[in-house]
């Protein structure tokens, strides 16, 4: 899940309420940085059908910095092609990547990821979206295992590193020694290499899975963005192939052609309305079949209810709601290390 879904039930959370200051809105982004590092969740107030925990996961740390905003040249609107072009745009990726190199990482290696995204986001007006012509850097690192996450501070520009420890040393401070409350998310690095490399059984798997304080059954859009996190990740080859074979089977997934991500490259995308009208877009690189980024927008006009600001706002059709490039994605040794 997205920082921005979690800043979002937030929002929903916060409904009458005096908008947040600045400090506020950056305290919270703390917070939401901890929980990516311990895998604490926190119920929050959730649209009918939507999970009540903010899980915050790799991607979600992007929020912390952020990237340049460059227009995109294509409209917004529109599901793009039919579900048969994604399915051999999927099938493609899948040929070109399965057969790669990979050597599995260590559980106290880290995942280094350098990210672009588009600027101007104000939590208290988020219907509004975000600012292209923007830019925000961001750099953070997780570690294989878990236990521990890292990111360079977009107010002090020093690296900020949290631990989990078993053991604990008198003098560590409570960031160090908290623990994983309920457990860590299902599938992360430590394990996605015992997914399934079928994408039926993928997707068997994905939709069986249930988060602690789930609301209903696990859905199209919760497979979606389960899949769209794991591009996100160094993951195995053969799990990539399976990713990319089973987008395309989802329901409403299309394939909407020349995307520009967040820096200007410009790659084909996996798209997924969800009910509330809101696109998300996970894109390729058609000619490498890397990942590009990913980023959300209003597929059409999407009312606001319960903020206090602007009781009659509305999301536009075409609205960018955020916006992220994965610049460098890639296993180091230790955190700070690039």
């Amino acid at each position: 899940m997205k920082v921005m879904d979690d800043l979002n039930a937030i929002k929903e959370f916060r409904s009458g309420m005096a908008p947040m200051s600045a400090e506020q809105e950056d305290a919270v982004r703390d917070r939401l940085r901890t929980l990516a590092s311990t895998g604490e969740t926190e119920p929050a107030p959730s649209r009918p059908g939507r999970r009540l925990v903010l899980r915050v996961g790799l991607a979600s740390a992007l929020t912390a910095t952020a990237a340049a905003g460059i227009p995109l040249l294509q409209g917004l609107d529109g599901d793009g092609p039919p579900a048969a072009e994604a399915a051999q745009f999927g099938a493609r990726a899948a040929k070109a990547v399965e057969g790669r190199s990979y050597a599995p990482p260590r559980p106290d290696q880290w995942v280094y990821t350098k990210t672009a995204m588009a600027g101007g986001f104000d939590m208290n007006t988020w219907w509004k979206g975000v600012d292209r012509s923007r830019t925000e850097p961001g750099e953070h690192w997780e570690r294989i295992d878990g236990r521990g996450y890292a990111y360079v501070s977009s107010r002090t520009g020093r690296l900020v590193v949290d631990v989990i420890k078993d053991n604990p040393g008198k003098n560590d401070s409570p960031k160090v020694i908290r623990r994983w409350v309920g457990g860590p998310p299902k599938y992360t690095m430590r394990n996605y290499h015992t997914l399934p490399a079928d994408p039926d059984a993928l997707l068997r798997t994905l939709y069986a899975f249930h988060y602690r304080d789930q609301i209903g059954k696990t859905g199209p859009g919760d497979v979606f963005s389960m899949l769209n996190e794991m591009l996100q990740n160094p993951i195995p080859p053969r799990l990539q192939a399976a990713v990319y074979r089973a987008l395309p089977k989802i329901p409403g997934v299309r394939l909407r052609r020349h995307v520009r991500d967040q820096v200007g490259r410009v790659g084909d995308a996996f798209a997924y309305v969800d009910g509330h009208g809101e696109r998300t877009s996970a894109i390729i690189d058609p000619a490498t079949y890397r990942y590009l980024g990913t980023g959300t927008e209003a597929a059409r006009d999407i009312p606001v209810t319960g903020e206090p600001a602007d009781p009659n706002a509305v999301a536009r059709a075409g609205t960018l709601l955020s916006w992220h490039a994965y610049l460098t994605v890639k296993i180091v040794d230790r955190p700070g290390q690039r």
